[in-house]
């Protein structure tokens, strides 16, 4: 038995789980589930027009789906490696799941279903051999969330990748953000790991409350795993790179897997949709598409890696950062001034770039040209009317999801490669979102 939450994606047989969201409610699409074949309806309430022995009525359809993942992992005496962060999260999550593949089963979570309804639909929907390793990335955008997750899904294995400004406006400051991440080491009992990115001190700390072994890995000389371990080259960007390498061999170290096999699975490591994929733009351009999410620290990091890129010009496409609190107008103002030293064209996009380029000194605001949203620019882009690229160009395009600067990438790309092969967020039910 299959479990959906999306009519649209729903197969007949299915279960339907009806959520209530910030923007729709589940519950009005209950009628359209069965039209489409549903076999059932897992709801908090009544729906009219359909008939009772065709629901499931309980008091939260997210803990009634998240208990049934449960089950299945403890069933199964699944091995839980969890994974959070503030940047790079999916990269290592990838990364981990081709290392301990190379030692059984494993199971990972994907896209971006790192919340307990995501991971939860993901399990429930697997079947778990024995023993099965499951990878999840577990994401948190508000204090309690990590908590929550592993409530459900308490892990053996913990890796938390790093400490940034991230969710702010929901965290509260940094602190809250440690907090927050520590959670899954907290987790932990006596007999589980604790993989720790020693270079960032916020993320170092989160051993002293590790119930269990802590593994340190990094550059620092204390660390267990550094980057002499490392033999793998991969096809990744960015000076981060070596700490998601690390992040996977001590995932590896930590299951017994030997050092040679480690870096063999290491060396076939791509780039995920959206991260600092490097890509064949038009006419013989390059696009840098680090599209699928921005934070302040992101962002500068996405600037070093356009500046290690020979060209003969940069160009650089800034969407909005978004739940960045108090510290927004800063840090707009900020990414800006470092684009502008970082490259030859500077475009941004949205509401908080475009105020951020109005505080700049006359002579910066000169070098950035600014528009309302994404679809607009993308459009300006398509009519070649602001800017054509043109060979030598290296294109970086970056922005939070919300500022939807896939869309720009769309723009840019090389006609003769397929959007949804490389782009992330290229479902019929992203492109249909205005």
């Amino acid at each position: 038995m299959a479990f959906s939450t999306d009519t649209r994606t729903l197969a007949k047989g299915d279960t339907y789980i009806a959520i209530r969201g910030e923007r729709y409610d589940g519950h009005d699409f209950v009628p359209e589930a069965f039209r489409r074949g549903a076999s059932r309806a897992v709801v908090a309430r009544a729906v009219t027009g359909v008939q009772k022995s065709r629901l499931t009525i309980v008091q939260d359809p997210i803990a009634y789906i998240a208990e049934i993942a449960q089950r299945k992992v403890r069933c199964a005496e699944a091995q839980v490696v969890a994974i959070t962060g503030s940047m790079g999260k999916t990269t290592t999550r990838k990364a981990v799941t081709k290392v301990l593949r190379t030692a059984g089963p494993v199971v990972s979570s994907v896209g971006n279903l790192n919340t307990v309804l995501g991971l939860s639909l993901t399990l429930a929907n697997q079947d778990l051999q024995s023993r099965t390793r499951l990878v999840l990335e577990m994401g948190a955008s508000r204090k309690g969330d990590l908590k929550e997750i592993c409530q459900y899904f308490r892990p053996d294995i913990s890796i938390v990748t790093n400490v940034r400004g991230v969710h702010l406006e929901m965290l509260g400051s940094m602190e809250g953000v440690q907090r927050e991440k520590s959670e899954l080491v907290r987790a932990l009992d006596a007999g589980g790991t604790a993989c720790l990115n020693a270079d960032d001190p916020r993320t170092r700390a989160m051993a002293a409350v590790c119930r269990g072994r802590s593994l340190f890995y990094g550059i620092t000389d204390d660390a267990e795993v550094t980057p002499r371990q490392i033999t793998a080259e991969v096809a990744l960007l960015g000076g981060h790179v070596i700490y998601i390498l690390l992040a996977a061999f001590a995932a590896g170290t930590v299951v017994g897997i030997p050092p040679h096999t480690i870096n063999e699975a290491l060396r076939g490591l791509k780039p995920e949709k959206g991260r600092l994929n490097r890509l064949p733009g038009k006419n013989d351009s390059i696009l840098i598409d680090d599209t699928y999410n921005a934070s302040p620290d992101a962002v500068k990091a996405a600037l070093q890696v356009l500046c290690q890129q020979t060209a003969q010009r940069r160009i650089v496409f800034l969407g909005d950062m978004l739940e960045l609190g108090a510290m927004e107008q800063h840090a707009h103002r900020a990414v800006l001034q470092q684009a502008i030293q970082s490259a030859d064209l500077v475009y941004g996009c949205g509401s908080r770039m475009q105020a951020a380029a109005e505080e700049l000194p006359l002579e910066l605001r000169q070098r950035v040209q600014c528009f309302p949203d994404s679809a607009e620019l993308a459009h300006k882009l398509n009519g070649g009317s602001i800017y054509q690229p043109k060979s030598g160009d290296v294109i970086l395009a970056k922005g939070s999801q919300g500022a939807r600067m896939e869309r720009i990438s769309r723009a840019l790309l090389a006609e003769s490669i397929p959007p949804e092969s490389v782009l992330p967020r290229q479902t019929q039910a992203w492109l249909s979102i205005s």
